[in-house]
């Protein structure tokens, strides 16, 4: 027959378990000082643009894999499309100036000839005339000097001076002409080149707004797997709205926590051994990247029970691209010791 445990024996069983406990709960909370638990995660990609754009084509959907260089995304921006076709506008109607210009000043130099060779015709007319005038007077006065009689020769030194005068005319006049189409033949240069400057200028700019038109067709910047996306085809986003995720196909890094009643001495590139939770024996090498100066909430999947929230400092562990984790696996991490903080 069995003896019942007396109250006093009772008490002092359940003291005992009650201590174990504690012992045993606080040595589950704090653990060793190196360890501590997290996610498994990539950097995720997320596409955006800096400019209001509207989606024309999206050409992946969550869960596919794509490959660093593939077409995930085209978008079309309607100003840099107005854009575009004005500054084509402008080239075009520069390149019509300046022919235009050149044109124009061809014209204006022929008729300039023109009239000059219509007035100097006219002047040499007048000379002639008055030349042939001359001559005839001074027969005259040759047949009065024969007959003896004298004249004052006044008449055929005026027509001298006439003539003297009506040359020193056609010379200001040609003189005046040669420089009016020296400076249109001068300005013709300077608007040519003047018209060279701006078509350059134009025809860069352009360069430079068909390179941004041409990353309105947004290609995968790594392998990786299509996280989620955000907007459909045809709706108008602000600049830098996501508009889609990516991830790589393998972690690269490690989220964990440190409990905050731990006081380890983990430091910013110490070396530490990765270990996967549960039966795969994975196990990579990484290095200590960052450590959070204040307290935030664990996630809860971390938590040692549920309901029961914890707290403590983030911690992030860069490992290595080719591992055998798996993406969102639960990690233990470990430090066997410090060491020079060099991803192997």
């Amino acid at each position: 027959m069995h003896r019942r445990l007396m109250p006093s024996k009772l008490s002092g069983i359940v003291w005992l378990a009650a201590v174990a406990a504690t012992g045993g709960l606080t040595l589950f909370l704090q653990g060793d000082r190196s360890d501590f638990r997290g996610i498994a995660e990539d950097a995720k990609s997320i596409v955006s643009t800096a400019s209001s754009v509207e989606i024309i084509e999206i050409r992946v959907q969550p869960g596919q894999i794509v490959r660093a260089g593939d077409t995930v995304v085209r978008l079309r921006s309607p100003e840099l499309s107005m854009r575009i076709a004005q500054v084509k506008r402008e080239i075009e109607g520069a390149s019509g100036d300046a022919n235009l210009n050149r044109s124009e000043t061809q014209r204006r130099v022929a008729q300039l000839r023109a009239e000059f060779a219509a007035r100097r015709a006219e002047l040499l007319g007048n000379i002639r005339t008055l030349t042939d005038l001359n001559a005839r007077n001074r027969s005259l006065v040759s047949g009065f000097k024969a007959m003896g009689m004298e004249s004052a020769g006044t008449a055929s030194t005026g027509l001298q001076e006439q003539i003297l005068s009506i040359r020193h005319q056609l010379a200001v006049e040609q003189s005046g002409i040669d420089n009016q189409i020296e400076l249109l033949e001068g300005s013709k240069g300077s608007m040519g080149r003047l018209a060279a400057s701006r078509d350059q200028a134009l025809r860069n700019e352009l360069a430079i707004l068909l390179e941004e038109e041409r990353h309105l067709s947004i290609v995968a910047s790594i392998d990786g797997i299509v996280d989620s996306t955000h907007h459909r085809v045809g709706e108008k986003l602000s600049p830098f709205t996501p508009i889609l995720t990516l991830s790589g196909q393998r972690p690269t890094l490690v989220r964990g926590y440190i409990h905050e009643r731990v006081r380890t001495e983990l430091q910013v590139g110490d070396s530490v051994v990765v270990s996967a939770v549960g039966m795969r024996p994975a196990r990579v090498p990484g290095v200590v990247t960052g450590i959070g100066a204040r307290i935030v909430e664990l996630p809860s999947r971390l938590w040692k029970a549920p309901g029961i929230p914890m707290w403590g400092r983030e911690t992030i562990v860069a490992i290595s691209p080719t591992n055998p984790l798996l993406l969102g696996e639960m990690v233990s991490v470990h430090r066997p010791g410090k060491s020079t903080g060099v991803l192997p």
